[in-house]
């Protein structure tokens, strides 16, 4: 039977909470994860696990045993400590009962072929930043790009809010929107951005070619510079007479509508073969 560790003081569960601190997650280039399901997708999207803390509850599930073999057969050291310390070093108020440490990610956008980037832009919610990354994700996006205004993308709400696809898709982060507006039309990639008061629909913007979507903050959306910056701004239609969307909804619809367009074209291209 593993020791449990029982004492909040232990210098292995001191070193962990450091983490929660965005200047020492920076500083190791490690991050936590927190929950059997967040922990599961990390592995599957490849993260590198150091290693994790259980609580023994979670050894009598044969959910929590499979993880755990994962892990171990993965090189990550086991603790097994009590509900009372795993408690200091989660970010929930009901703790899973696993919490693990991750590196943080190193994958670079990617921009060849037709990409499809997400910029995201002064977005201080970190659930809805993590939604912004899952969608990225789903969609099979080239990477996101997040400004320095944004909240860290570590942050462990929105770690759990990406539900461990952060590790499935690049982000990067860049030192303002305008900078990244820049890089990315140098490379070729028109650059649109998300607007309740742009005058072009989404479903008449071309989202076919190599497309970078721009997002804003939750007050405003995109400043006044860096619309002029972008190749076009566009709006999502609202026939129920709502003002605006959550813009994390609003970013996922209109990369939804980028993929949509994409997948039409493939398929009429086929059809004319």
């Amino acid at each position: 039977m593993a020791v449990v560790i029982t004492s909040r003081r232990n210098p292995k569960i001191q070193e962990i909470r450091k983490l929660a601190r965005r200047e020492h997650r920076a500083a190791t280039r490690r991050c936590l994860l927190e929950g059997t399901r967040c922990v599961e997708e990390a592995m599957d999207a490849g993260a590198r696990i150091y290693e994790v803390l259980v609580t023994p509850h979670l050894l009598h599930s044969a959910r929590g045993e499979t993880l755990l073999e994962r892990l171990k057969a993965a090189g990550a050291g086991v603790a097994v400590v009590t509900d009372e310390v795993i408690a200091v070093v989660s970010d929930t108020e009901t703790p899973q009962g696993i919490v693990a440490v991750a590196a943080m990610s190193s994958e670079t956008l990617c921009l060849d072929g037709n990409p499809l980037i997400l910029v995201v832009d002064g977005v201080r919610d970190p659930g809805n930043l993590g939604t912004l990354i899952r969608t990225a994700a789903a969609l099979g996006s080239g990477g996101v790009i997040v400004t320095r205004g944004t909240v860290d993308i570590y942050n462990p709400k929105c770690v759990r809010a990406t539900m461990g696809s952060l590790f499935r898709v690049p982000v990067e982060e860049r030192p303002d929107a305008t900078a990244a507006v820049s890089f990315l039309k140098e490379r070729g990639l028109r650059v649109v951005a998300g607007d309740v008061r742009a005058k072009t629909a989404c479903y008449d913007w071309d989202f076919t070619g190599p497309t970078a979507v721009l997002v804003g903050g939750e007050a405003f959306g995109p400043s006044a510079d860096v619309l002029t910056r972008c190749d076009g701004q566009v709006r999502i239609p609202m026939p129920g007479g709502v003002e605006s969307f959550n813009v994390a909804v609003a970013g996922s619809i209109l990369m939804y509508e980028a993929v949509a367009q994409r997948a039409t074209c493939r398929r009429e291209r086929a059809g004319k073969a």
